[in-house]
């Protein structure tokens, strides 16, 4: 593991340099409680951080969300709280999406107040959000198998089809959903208008996060084993980094393509910014 040293926030901080493609530029205050997912405000120019904060899949109104800055400084540490097990989150005009166990909460971010909440009875565990352009708003139910579709300001199920399997990680593209299933360790594509789909890749553990990597391809996490993986147009897989031998976990990852910057939440007490070079 080779060592160099980098001049950040005006300290010396040590920057990881773990292969030619990622290099590790800064880890937050160990403030956080199980950061689950990672999202960037580009009109705020900040990073909301959705915080577990105690036991998986219990209703103790413990969660919250914090707001993390690019140069990994906390600037507010429970911005909205009450939650309870925050995990995935999409942003459409100002308005933050959470998924929360078995709802969906919405929150304005001009005034950080929750304006409004989606129950679904049927759900087992919601786990992440994607919005689209035209502000559709796409939801995992990962126990369930199921996807869910806020539309109009209504949540239905908008998909339960057999190749659903403990589906996580969601991005939204022009004419597709990609879907990432936990249990078959395999992505798909699902048209949004016929919702015909096909496989993009097979064979990554624990798939979690998915976001654009700015490159026609994408970057996804295999959250317990601390692993990161580019994935190009074509379906191939690439590793980036595996942290498992420092027992690192990458959960909902976020990508800022016009920094370069790849941001990691570790489910622990950190998150972990990453310049990325291609």
């Amino acid at each position: 593991m080779k060592k160099i040293i980098l001049i950040l926030f005006t300290t010396l901080i040590p920057a990881i340099t773990f292969s030619q493609n990622i290099t590790k530029i800064w880890e937050s205050d160990s403030l956080f409680l199980k950061p689950e997912s990672a999202l960037y405000d580009s009109s705020k120019q900040v990073l909301y951080i959705s915080n577990i904060n105690g036991e998986y899949l219990a209703k103790d109104g413990n969660g919250f969300i914090s707001m993390l800055k690019t140069n990994g400084k906390i600037e507010v540490l429970k911005w909205v709280d009450g939650l309870d097990n925050p995990q995935g989150m999409g942003l459409y005009k100002k308005k933050l999406y959470v998924a929360d166990l078995n709802r969906v909460v919405q929150i304005n971010t001009k005034t950080a107040k929750i304006e409004k909440v989606y129950h679904v009875e049927n759900a087992i565990f919601l786990n992440d959000i994607t919005t689209d352009t035209n502000g559709d708003i796409y939801v995992s139910d990962c126990f369930g198998n199921k996807i869910y579709k806020i539309s109009d300001g209504k949540i239905n199920v908008w998909c339960e089809s057999g190749f659903l399997s403990k589906p996580n990680g969601l991005l939204c593209t022009k004419e597709n959903l990609l879907v990432l299933n936990m249990q078959s360790k395999t992505a798909y594509a699902i048209n949004k208008l016929t919702k015909k789909s096909h496989q993009i890749f097979s064979g990554i553990d624990n798939l979690d996060g998915i976001v654009s990597n700015g490159k026609n391809g994408y970057i996804v996490s295999g959250a317990w084993q601390g692993q990161l993986f580019n994935i190009d147009g074509d379906g191939n897989k690439k590793l980036l980094i595996d942290l498992g031998k420092e027992k690192i976990i990458t959960a909902d990852i976020e990508y800022i393509a016009n920094d370069n910057l790849l941001i990691v939440p570790t489910l622990d007490k950190t998150v972990l910014g990453f310049r990325l070079t291609y």
